[in-house]
């Protein structure tokens, strides 16, 4: 029997030329994925235009599946000082349309994700994918690496709030 209503995730993998996102349902201790993608902008396109692009791309996707939760996976800084900037502000215009929709937040970085889908923080890129392919049988070769980052993030929050969860009910069945 399961205590909790099934709850729709959007998750999110930030950035500026792609943005991975996946749309998950958590019912009771299961999390099952309904669809991914990638946000692609144009390289050539002014930088304000790629912006604009994310924006109308993810309010499409929220009014397709009316997620109320999303999970976004915290930026990882390369050397590269412009590409650190224009993915910082991405995320700011993908926050800014998270909130506008009333979505709740949640953050991960890279070791939680990396530990929630593989058990152990320091995994490789590709025992994530193992993992995210395996446990959603996720079977696209042609996957971006971007969406199934995405799809982490949200098997990530899925494993995370049912822990939650079950520690709240159970807090609350002992009367604490």
């Amino acid at each position: 029997m399961n205590k909790f209503a099934p709850i729709t995730i959007l998750s999110i993998d930030p950035g500026y030329d792609r943005v991975g996102w996946a749309i998950g349902e958590l019912s009771g201790t299961s999390y099952h994925l309904i669809n991914c993608g990638c946000i692609e902008t144009n390289n050539k396109a002014d930088i304000f235009a790629r912006y604009i692009q994310i924006q109308e791309e993810l309010e499409g996707i929220i009014s397709a599946h009316q997620p109320k939760i999303a999970a976004l996976e915290t930026l990882y800084f390369s050397k590269n000082r412009t590409t650190a900037i224009r993915a910082s502000e991405a995320r700011g215009i993908i926050i800014a349309t998270l909130l506008n929709h009333q979505l709740e937040l949640f953050e991960y970085n890279p070791g939680e994700i990396k530990l929630a889908v593989t058990g152990y923080g320091n995994a490789d890129k590709k025992a994530v994918e193992k993992m995210v392919r395996m446990q959603t049988q996720v079977n696209q070769n042609k996957l971006l690496d971007d969406a199934l980052d995405a799809v982490a993030v949200g098997m990530t929050h899925a494993l995370t709030s049912h822990a939650l969860r079950t520690k709240a009910a159970l807090n609350k069945a002992a009367g604490s």
